[in-house]
């Protein structure tokens, strides 16, 4: 199964435009080390050979946040993850760094206006 994450993963990597931005290169770096359970600031500064502050001051200079970049990479993620049916709710959850489900069905319902479940039957539905 973890082969299959990180090969999820690899994919949106792909899909990323290919910036060179520091919040493209976030990007790259986020989806890759959720996939290995590591998405917080710390993990991504040490990977992107920043530190702290100045990650926060060149994401501010680009007009966004390390907290809105994650919630992007999430929210891309989650509806990949949502594809293969092989995958629970939970597991989900928990590949994204959320807690418990709950965390995850609120946070997927603020990007996409419906509940995981509902979203990964109107998706596999349509396949």
């Amino acid at each position: 199964m973890y082969r299959q994450l990180i090969e999820q993963a690899e994919k949106y990597l792909r899909s990323l435009y290919q910036q060179d931005d520091i919040a493209g290169q976030l990007k790259r770096r986020l989806a890759d080390l959720m996939a290995r359970g590591e998405a917080n600031a710390d993990a991504a500064c040490r990977a992107l050979r920043l530190s702290r502050r100045t990650l926060q001051r060149r994401l501010k200079a680009e007009k966004t946040s390390f907290q809105k970049i994650l919630r992007e990479v999430r929210a891309e993620l989650a509806v990949n993850y949502l594809k293969d049916a092989r995958l629970k709710s939970l597991e989900i959850a928990m590949l994204l760094g959320y807690s418990n489900l709950s965390s995850f069905t609120t946070a997927f319902k603020s990007w996409y206006d419906m509940p995981p479940a509902e979203y990964r039957q109107k998706i596999l539905a349509a396949s």
